[in-house]
């Protein structure tokens, strides 16, 4: 007899066991979103945008794009999709190579600094990491710690991004001491937060829309995160319903697993891209003005080499 709900196993535990982190990121990280926490590792890399707003440097940039305020539901799928093809073919591969130099090609339209790009790489490292720790059925290991490291360290090599920390440990620390040094309120930082959740609002039932702020400050669970970009405390008997609920949902992933035995990247949830109903082009995600300026670079380049 066939269980309507797929139970948990070790399967995918003890695969991760088996391998390096050091050589082996790719595949760990693999398992980890698509088995072992998909649903928490996606919402931390949502988190985790929110957080590289918490540095004016950061969050005035884009203020100034007006991505997350006029674009808000599209710069979310971009922000996905980008990730999704950079890490689905594999970093090494033809397709991930073409999308890095994509991505590389946008941010090379802007001013922004080395420390700036070292931040939010941190971010899609230890934000997974602390939401897990925090709210997962159960811990990460150190193996599958590194293996986040490992595999945004090479990233950080195709993205031309220097000074990267040499360790793991190392790298949360310099992530500390950045934060100390550069994370504090800035109009910005709120306006660009805002835009965000306004379009995370978008995607949730009207009726769990009001939630959407109080939910984030409560899985952060971070004072300075939650001063920098201007969010509300949430309403004390709020924050005990969610806090019930997400040990509810704690309890119960430590048992059932969605995903035990089909990936989540194939799934309707994470294949859902409001703003490309029909599919997308993949060399034309990303911020609309910073298209049109890249194609008519192309153009007059074109144009010159003839």
């Amino acid at each position: 007899m066939k269980l309507p709900i797929p139970l948990r196993t070790r399967r995918w535990d003890d695969e991760i066991a088996e391998l390096d982190p050091e050589r082996d990121y790719e595949a760990i990280v693999f398992r980890l979103s698509n088995h072992v926490f998909p649903f928490e590792i996606l919402l931390a890399m949502e988190i985790a945008q929110l957080r590289t707003f918490t540095i004016p440097t950061i969050s005035k940039l884009l203020h100034a794009t007006g991505q997350y305020e006029r674009e808000g539901p599209k710069r979310l799928d971009d922000t996905k999709a980008i990730l999704s093809e950079i890490h689905r073919p594999g970093l090494e591969s033809p397709a991930s190579r073409e999308m890095v130099e994509h991505l590389n090609r946008i941010h090379g339209l802007y001013r922004i600094s080395n420390d700036d790009y070292l931040y939010t790489l941190s971010t899609f490292i230890f934000d997974p990491i602390l939401f897990i720790d925090k709210w997962g059925h159960r811990a990460m290991t150190e193996k599958e710690k590194d293996a986040f490291y490992f595999l945004y360290r090479r990233l950080a090599e195709l993205m031309h991004i220097r000074d990267v920390p040499e360790s793991r440990a190392a790298f949360f620390a310099w992530r500390q001491d950045y934060e100390r040094r550069a994370q504090r309120y800035a109009s910005e930082n709120e306006a660009v937060a805002r835009g965000l959740l306004v379009a995370v609002q978008g995607l949730v039932p009207p009726v769990l829309a009001p939630l959407i702020e109080p939910a984030v400050v409560l899985l952060t669970a971070d004072i300075g995160f939650r001063a920098a970009l201007g969010l509300r405390e949430p309403d004390p008997g709020l924050a005990r319903s969610l806090r019930a609920f997400l040990a509810v949902y704690r309890r119960a992933a430590r048992h059932v697993s969605i995903y035990e035995h089909r990936k989540f990247e194939d799934s309707a949830i994470y294949r859902n891209y409001p703003t490309y109903p029909s599919g997308y082009d993949r060399l034309r995600l990303g911020p609309t003005k910073a298209l049109e300026i890249l194609a008519r670079k192309s153009a007059e380049q074109a144009v010159a080499g003839k």
